[in-house]
């Protein structure tokens, strides 16, 4: 790809991630009210109880920025924390009832939203734009296992 097609991807990427509400700290694109990482936390712990560690692996972020996403989502009782029996150094963590209700609202409002962005484009284009962040996706995650092999 050329150097002009490379930057107006950037700057594209760029838009999207702004009107998208990528850089908004404390409400979803779909306007719930809370921060991504939290949402991609609890979307985490949906369907298992994992330990903090595992949760930083997930959403490749530092153990020590995963503990103060924990302490709050603890603080709000959406996760609990309770100690691994078999390994007394490892918090597990888990959804509590909110948190679960949380997860489904979040989930039945993004739809909602993804619905509304949508609804503006033929099937075709939709269609287009899946297989296109599927393989934008899968490019990226690529470039970044390249990335830390090295």
């Amino acid at each position: 790809m050329d150097k002009d097609s490379l930057l107006e991807l950037r700057w594209n990427v760029q838009k999207f991630v702004r009107l998208f509400g990528l850089l908004e700290q404390t409400v979803t694109p779909c306007g719930f009210n809370l921060s991504l990482s939290q949402v991609f936390a609890l979307q985490e712990l949906e369907n298992e109880t994992i330990s903090v560690s595992e949760l930083a692996r997930r959403l490749r972020l530092e153990r020590s920025s995963v503990s103060r996403l924990v302490d709050a989502l603890v603080k709000e009782n959406f996760v609990n924390r309770t100690i691994n029996e078999s390994n007394r150094r490892e918090m597990l963590l888990s959804l509590t009832e909110k948190g679960k209700r949380t997860v489904q609202q979040v989930c039945e409002q993004s739809l909602l939203f993804y619905q509304s962005v949508l609804n503006d484009l033929p099937e075709h284009d939709q269609q287009m734009i899946m297989e296109g962040f599927k393989k934008f996706t899968a490019a990226l995650l690529r470039t970044r296992r390249n990335s830390h092999d090295q």
